[in-house]
């Protein structure tokens, strides 16, 4: 099933170089036109892209970017994700995309405490000029076509998560 973007809000939690390249690179897509919702964390990213794209609003806080979003994207570094994620208020249906290297799926779940979707995705730079691939796991009918912008995405078809942390550490 493909999600129709005209019909959710995407938020990002974290607002660094990562996350300025996906906003970047949707706003080249058929995603261009979807709310947005960013993180205030860096104030200067976030600014550029609201004034950039007229999709894309700053919340006044992460559990604000959450309250207004059906799509999160974790775009923390580790070292403070568990403190960050932790914080937060999920809600049952949340569907979760997680750029955070090197920690597993079942570790963000139970910091998010919370029944949601969670997939896990490496996305680079160089995905704000819709170029090269991102890594997905698991694939799925929200994660893939959020990153449609490019046929050259990787899907991984492992069952194990562990295998796509030990990747993502390299």
């Amino acid at each position: 099933m493909e999600i129709d973007p005209k019909q959710m809000t995407m938020g990002f939690v974290g607002t660094g170089t990562i996350t300025e390249a996906v906003v970047t690179g949707l706003g080249k897509t058929a995603f261009r036109d979807t709310p947005i919702v960013l993180s205030p964390r860096s104030a200067g990213v976030a600014a550029r892209l609201a004034a950039a794209n007229r999709n894309v609003s700053i919340a006044v806080g992460n559990q604000d970017v959450l309250d207004r979003s059906d799509l999160v994207f974790l775009a923390v570094r580790p070292q403070i994700a568990e403190e960050v994620i932790r914080s937060l208020r999920f809600r049952p249906g949340h569907h979760v995309i997680s750029f955070v290297a090197a920690t597993p799926m079942d570790q963000l779940l139970a910091w998010i405490d919370q029944s949601v979707r969670l997939s896990l995705a490496i996305p680079l730079p160089f995905v704000a000029d819709l170029q090269g691939a991102t890594a997905i796991y698991p694939p799925d009918e929200v994660s893939t076509p959020s990153f449609r912008r490019s046929e050259r995405r990787s899907r991984l078809k492992t069952s194990r998560s562990s295998n796509f942390s030990r990747w993502r550490a390299a």
